[in-house]
């Protein structure tokens, strides 16, 4: 249990609270996902100076939309008056950051905007991105679940020895996404190219 003091966040939502209220809504496999994502979530908060509680909370509330049917989640971000393109309509499933954004608002009174857009932006990231949002981002590719082949390039450009490059990481991140979805003959949402050509700009002007 871990209490708060943060803007935007009711003094009852606590770490516990919260995991009570996301093991209601999805299954005890996605629920370990969203466990490993929120412990790690809160390992590279410590590592890049964000705001631990926080990290882990967006962690917790990442995934709480993921079990939602895709033409549900569709109707539901109409509903919260999010615009929405051909590719999100298609594929109602990328919509389940956005929309779990929505509920955490509506249902828990989460009104905190750097916890919301992380949430929001798990999936395809964003340009810009805040560092909540990178680490959440991140979290979400490395937790400990996913296939070694995908994460192994990313753990390598994250390097968590003597460096932490988040930006590096994300544009790896990106490249993988892209490959895949190419190989496997997906549509490819415009902000994922934009979100790796964004951090692809930030990673290199560091070298």
């Amino acid at each position: 249990m871990e209490s708060t003091s943060h803007a935007g966040i009711p003094a009852s939502l606590t770490i516990d609270y919260v995991e009570g209220w996301v093991s209601t809504r999805v299954s005890e496999k996605r629920l370990r996902h969203i466990a490993g994502v929120a412990k790690l979530a809160r390992r590279f908060a410590l590592k890049c100076g964000c705001d631990p509680y926080l990290a882990e909370l967006a962690g917790w509330l990442h995934d709480a939309c993921k079990h939602i049917k895709d033409n549900e989640l569709v109707a539901m971000a109409e509903q919260q008056g999010l615009e929405l393109n051909e590719i999100e309509r298609a594929h109602g499933h990328l919509l389940h950051g956005p929309v779990g954004a929505g509920l955490a608002r509506a249902e828990l009174g989460l009104t905190n905007r750097e916890v919301l857009e992380a949430i929001a932006e798990h999936t395809l990231g964003a340009v810009p991105m805040s560092d909540l949002s990178k680490v959440l981002f991140l979290a979400d590719c490395l937790e400990e679940t996913r296939p070694a082949e995908y994460t192994d390039p990313i753990w390598s450009a994250l390097d968590m020895g003597g460096r932490f490059d988040m930006d590096k990481a994300i544009v790896v991140a990106c490249d993988l996404n892209l490959k895949y979805l190419i190989e496997d003959g997906k549509p490819i949402h415009p902000k994922t190219v934009a979100v790796r050509n964004y951090h692809l700009s930030l990673a290199s002007r560091r070298k």
